[in-house]
């Protein structure tokens, strides 16, 4: 009879609990990254951080609101991405997309989110997916940009006195926005670009490009591309005797870089966000605690060593959403009018003030999708297999 009565509370425990949920608003969350494709390397770590985030989600009963996730595959396809968040739009009913690992697959999308004015955060390092800021009226990205990344760069350069650098990218969008803001940046510190090489991510002999970058004697070589393409050109310079400083964009900073370069990696120069050298920051940095309890998060939930930016990007952007969400159902708004909803989440984005996320601090704006400063970009340098903050001579 006490058996009895225990299952019979337990279950009244659980009708009130399910009938509480019930009377809760759903929120859609829809994705979109690359879990295969050559672009896996970053579509992965998201796609796991967006799972560490509904787990960590199932645990708050004081949400406001209860979440759905949806995550699709684009196996690193422009044309896949487009139909699969055509389909989350449309079939899932999502308030907000989170996508795309790529900057070619971000692109792809735009007309799509922007006719069905639903907001859009991207996961994709090309400045070019968020400006200018009123064509992108709903979309918003997490990783930094081309610009600032580069900047850096440059300034590093130009402090060891190096007059003269060349460029190898991918041969795409995300390759050509690289080569945009290096040359942009190049002539306002007064650097010269002696060569500039293509490459696509699907090729896997690189010779001809390094040769030809060698023979242009640069002082140093800036990569804009990601793993593997990042690490085998790394390789490739390294192969035909080319000896100077070697730069890549924040694309190349993940642990395939590393597990693919190996030790010709070894001092390689990345543009960077705080997650990958949070450890070397001071404690007063208000990214560093942020930042540490994702990281023991992230890294007991897959087993993996050390936790790279990609993760991060996802990370932030949901609980970016999750943050404006919260907003708009305490200031009234009502998530089952789903135009509305989502309207009211754009615009409790763009309000985004003063974010401390994994990435960075973000301040949204009407003429700044971004939102990140020079608090959020740093240089990195691969010392003893491993990112370590590096700091300008």
């Amino acid at each position: 009879m006490r058996m009895l009565s225990v299952v019979c509370a337990a279950a009244t425990l659980l009708a009130s609990a399910a009938a509480v949920a019930a009377d809760k608003p759903e929120l859609r969350i829809g994705s979109v990254v690359a879990m295969t494709g050559p672009a896996s390397a970053l579509g992965l770590p998201e796609k796991n951080a967006l799972e560490l985030l509904q787990e960590q989600l199932a645990k708050d009963e004081d949400l406001p609101f209860t979440v759905k996730f949806i995550t699709y595959d684009d196996a690193s396809d422009p044309t896949k991405a487009v139909n699969n968040v055509r389909k989350l739009i449309t079939e899932d009913r999502a308030h907000v997309v989170i996508c795309c690992s790529t900057t070619p697959t971000s692109m792809a999308i735009l007309e799509t989110v922007t006719q069905a004015k639903v907001p859009n955060i991207s996961l994709a390092l090309g400045q070019s997916v968020i400006e200018p800021a009123k064509e992108r009226h709903w979309i918003f990205k997490t990783p930094s940009t081309d610009q600032l990344q580069v900047t850096g760069l440059v300034d590093d350069m130009v402090k060891r006195g190096i007059k003269k650098v060349a460029f190898l990218g991918l041969e795409d969008s995300f390759g050509e926005g690289g080569w945009i803001a290096l040359q942009s940046v190049a002539k306002e510190k007064g650097v010269e670009i002696v060569a500039s090489e293509r490459f696509s991510r699907t090729d896997t002999n690189f010779t001809p490009q390094a040769l030809k970058v060698r023979q242009s004697n640069p002082g140093a070589v800036y990569i804009h591309a990601i793993p593997p393409s990042s690490a085998l050109v790394h390789q490739a310079l390294k192969r035909v005797g080319y000896a100077g400083p070697i730069y890549h964009s924040g694309g190349s900073a993940n642990n395939a870089f590393i597990s693919i370069g190996k030790q010709d990696v070894e001092g390689a120069l990345l543009g960077t966000t705080p997650v990958l050298v949070y450890t070397d920051m001071p404690d007063s940095n208000p990214l560093k605690p942020v930042i540490s309890k994702f990281a023991a998060l992230y890294e007991k939930r897959f087993n993996v060593p050390k936790v790279d930016i990609f993760p991060g990007q996802s990370w932030d952007a949901g609980n970016i959403v999750l943050k404006a969400a919260a907003e708009v159902v305490k200031s009234g708004g009502k998530l089952d009018d789903l135009d509305a909803a989502r309207a009211a989440l754009r615009d409790k984005i763009e309000a985004t003030k003063e974010f401390v996320g994994v990435g960075g601090i973000f301040n949204y704006s009407p003429t700044d999708h971004l939102g990140l400063d020079h608090r959020s970009t740093f240089i990195s340098v691969v010392k003893n297999g491993e990112f370590r903050l590096y700091e300008s001579k």
